[in-house]
């Protein structure tokens, strides 16, 4: 008997977060409709994991939580407020950025794919959550 999407998007989910916990060099595409930035909602089209994501992600039965690093212009005022801002350096250049604890519904995740010598692998496909989750998020921040 074949498994469920919400079966097969969970067992995906699961390797993904094993090899971020354990360091290893693998890329990986989620792609979403939106997620929460502390609890806010925001529309979005994926969120990049890799070696260099905090090893504090972590997957329960109904979301795949992480911490990361926006622009300060790109949040809620109050959200930058809250976390303040640090300097993060990217090519050797500070940038400013605030850290967040971001979640990801998985009813949200319409996909995932791994990046393999800069060839896409698709692990997950579920078009229908796009069309039927899409709406759930704020089109204009």
């Amino acid at each position: 008997m074949d498994s469920s999407p919400a079966d097969k998007r969970l067992a995906i989910l699961r390797t993904l977060v094993a090899s971020v916990q354990q360091g290893l060099h693998r890329e990986y595409h989620i792609g979403v409709v939106g997620y929460y930035i502390e609890g806010i909602p925001y529309a979005a089209t994926g969120v990049s994991v890799n070696q260099h994501t905090p090893p504090d992600i972590d997957l329960t039965p109904e979301s795949i939580r992480l911490t990361t690093f926006f622009r300060p212009h790109e949040l809620d005022t109050a959200i930058v407020l809250a976390n303040g801002i640090i300097q993060h350096y990217v090519g050797g250049q500070a940038v400013d950025v605030v850290p967040v604890r971001l979640e990801v519904k998985l009813d949200d995740i319409w996909a995932v794919a791994e990046l393999v010598r800069g060839e896409q692998r698709n692990l997950f496909l579920d078009a229908e959550t796009v069309t039927t989750r899409l709406h759930s998020f704020p089109s204009d921040q």
